[in-house]
């Protein structure tokens, strides 16, 4: 029963409700007794009232509410198992869902009635032996049921809607095949690996070469004036910025408080470093880490699993750095001896491993595994970390405590900066309170400056703008629009809110009716879309010019004259991202490529104005011999599987289309509004099932009776 349900819910079918509650009744013997039951809501939801119709069946609020249910235990488990989940929390979360579950339900009822697929008696029977097994007797059966707040009758008409549903599943993906060649594709995609090297190219990148004037500007308007009419308030602000730097500049912050905070071990800037450094063979036909982030290993079993290589090399590096660590009461073994015996890096293998001193504030990538080594002890051993197609085994060999006239800079920087923020609210509060009085902006901010020091506030102004609209210094959605656009009345000021890398008072200066502007109204905005749309333009050209080169060599060559950051990286199989190129169709052109190619046409980068430029340094074709002879089965399940389930879907969706056309179903919002409005009762998640006990047959009574 419990393969049967994990099939299931693997392919993610309109049942889940119900399994979800076969699961839990099948499991219910292996749990102390003592669920109570979940009371329904409000007397005005009647768990009869209708809520769905399909066809001429009816789905009940006690079906949406159980529904319903199941979600928030899901929801409850992951907060706490003693949290309980309002109900109309969860329906605006999922009763959405729900309800398309359900619907979908009374549609596979439906489709397996057309077909005569429907479960027999002797099925159902069949199906209890497997949820019920041991066979509890009639009476435990019975209770166990109350228990999880359902009945025999729900319980096995569920199980006819589950049996109906995995035959008619069957009826209509029968036609699905694979053939050899899908086989063989799939192979070669998930066991063929790249290195690949590209570039991301961003219209920002190329704002400031667009050249503009007015005659340009004019003419932009001039063609896109509907796009820059004004159809809503606009507003202006005039507001007092509070800079949070600033402010905690003028902090005083005393030796004594900077002596309070200083740790010399957490202060430490410079350690000296030795390390193992273990390439990882790149085979063809191998399984790639999907990941090229550091991962520390605890052993063997860590490393990507694959062949009996991909173990033995594990085996090798766990070997080394209990060696090197000490292990099982032996001392450690000297870590140069086995960096010369071992380390496969050619610059520090001769040393011994020794890399010298590293300093924190040096700039390295942020899954560099040398991160890691600012907090370690000295003669510390890291574990194996895989990063790529390499294991690191790093040693702390010394470290630079610093004196505190040597961290005294590095203190007074972090302790201004805790402080900064209370006393830029400080400031920022005085400044409100005093612009409400004066509603002089200027006299405020010479004031605050005059006992803060200069610059802690300066008086800003906005643009005329839309709620939404993109402001310079501000982004959209700011706090300080949302304070404007409360404010009543031209003149009035707000409590200081947060804006970036400080805090604003606003003063409401003016408003502007919605209207068709001039030129010289929206000149900013016109700017700033023709820099915009030009920089696109720049940025699409550059791609195209960089994909032209004729090697990979020389594609870098090109971004480097641009500016352009260059990554890549080793290893990739074509289920990998590239970079941003995170869809299967956006990869799909770089993965075609032989060693050595450029792709001639930049992609463009799904939902973006962004291009990437790619090319592929190596290749290394799967392994089409033995290892492919022996994947090949499983292969073509996992593919018949996405087959028939993607067959049996869309079968689904067009009947459900069909039906929603022909007006044959309906939903009664009104019914459901009702149950969240009666429904003050919290989900309870130690009752999965969350529903009322009855004994009503909510439409068709199964024509057998459970064993005895």
């Amino acid at each position: 029963m419990l393969k049967f349900l994990s099939r299931r819910n693997r392919s993610r079918n309109a049942l889940l409700i119900i399994f979800i509650a076969a699961l839990t009744i099948g499991l219910i013997g292996f749990f102390a007794p003592g669920l109570r039951p979940w009371a329904s809501g409000g007397a005005a939801a009647d768990d009869d009232s209708v809520v769905a119709t399909v066809l001429k069946r009816d789905i009940t609020v006690k079906e949406l509410r159980s529904a319903l249910n199941a979600y928030g235990q899901q929801m409850a488990q992951g907060q706490g198992a003693s949290k309980q989940m309002d109900l109309e929390t969860v329906y605006s979360l999922y009763g959405q869902q729900a309800i398309d579950n359900l619907i979908r339900k009374e549609i596979i009822l439906y489709e397996a009635e057309q077909n005569n697929l429907l479960a027999t008696d002797g099925e159902v029977q069949e199906k209890l032996k497997q949820v019920f097994n041991p066979w509890p007797g009639p009476e435990q059966y019975r209770a166990r049921l109350q228990q999880a707040g359902t009945t025999p009758i729900e319980f096995e008409e569920n199980l006819r809607a589950s049996i109906a549903e995995e035959k008619l599943r069957a009826f209509i993906s029968a036609a699905a095949q694979v053939s050899p060649q899908e086989i063989e594709d799939d192979y070669r995609k998930a066991n063929t690996t790249y290195k690949v090297r590209w570039m991301e190219v961003t219209p920002d990148k190329f704002r400031s070469q667009v050249v503009v004037n007015d005659a340009n500007l004019r003419a932009y308007f001039d063609a896109h004036k509907a796009d820059f009419k004004i159809t809503q308030e606009e507003r202006k602000a005039k507001y007092i910025f509070i800079d949070q730097k600033k402010a905690g500049e003028a902090v005083q912050v005393s030796d004594d408080e900077l002596k309070k905070a200083f740790n010399p071990a957490a202060n430490i800037q410079q350690v000296r470093v030795s390390q193992i450094v273990i390439n990882v063979p790149q085979k063809a036909g191998e399984a790639k880490p999907k990941s090229t982030k550091p991962k520390e290993l605890a052993g063997a079993a860590d490393a990507t699993p694959g062949s009996g290589e991909d173990q033995e090399l594990a085996k090798k590096v766990e070997d080394i750095f209990n060696r090197a660590k000490g292990k099982d009461g032996k001392a450690p073994e000297d870590f140069a001896a086995l960096a010369r015996e071992f380390s496969q890096d050619a610059k520090s293998k001769a040393a011994g491993g020794d890399i010298g001193y590293l300093n924190k504030k040096d700039k390295r990538d942020s899954d560099d595994p040398l991160n890691r080594v600012f907090s370690m002890a000295k003669d510390e051993v890291s574990s194996p970390i895989r990063k790529g197609d390499k294991f690191y085994i790093l040693k702390v060999t010394d470290r630079k405590t610093p004196t505190f006239d040597e961290a005294r800079p590095d203190l007074l920087k972090e302790v201004r900066n805790q402080k900064s923020y209370s006393k830029a609210v400080e400031v920022a509060q005085e400044a409100a309170q005093k612009f409400k009085e004066s509603k002089n902006a200027e006299a405020v901010v010479a004031e605050i400056n005059s006992k803060y020091g200069a610059q802690v506030a300066v008086v800003k102004e906005t643009p005329f703008f839309v709620k939404g609209e993109n402001l310079p210094e501000l982004g959209a959605a700011s706090d300080l629009e949302t304070a404007l656009f409360a404010l009543p009345n031209p003149g009035e000021v707000s409590n200081w809110v947060n804006a970036n890398n400080g805090f604003a008072v606003v003063q409401f200066s003016d408003t502007r009716d919605p209207h068709d502007p001039t030129f010289e109204e929206v000149k900013a905005r016109v700017e700033q879309r023709y820099r915009e749309d030009k920089a696109k333009d720049i940025a699409a050209e550059q791609a195209r010019k960089i994909a032209q080169a004729q090697t990979p060599d020389a594609m870098k060559a090109a971004g480097d004259a641009l500016g352009l950051r260059v990554e890549e990286r080793a290893g990739l199989s074509a289920s990998d991202s590239i970079g941003p190129l995170v869809s299967e169709a956006n990869r799909e052109p770089i993965y075609k490529l032989k060693a050595g190619e450029v792709l001639r046409e930049p992609v463009k980068i799904t939902d973006s104005d962004n291009y990437v430029v790619a090319a592929v340094i190596e290749r290394r074709d799967a392994d089409m011999g033995e290892a492919f002879q022996k994947a090949k089965k499983g292969i073509e399940d996992k593919l018949l599987q996405e087959k028939q389930e993607a067959l049996f879907m869309a079968h689904l969706t067009t009947v459900e289309k069909q039906l929603k056309d022909a007006g044959k179903i309906k939903i009664r919002q009104e019914v459901i509004d009702t149950l969240l409005a009666s429904s003050p009762t919290k989900i309870d998640p130690s009752n999965p099932m969350g529903t009322p006990n009855s004994t009503r047959p909510r439409r068709r009574a199964p024509q057998g009776q459970p064993r005895q």
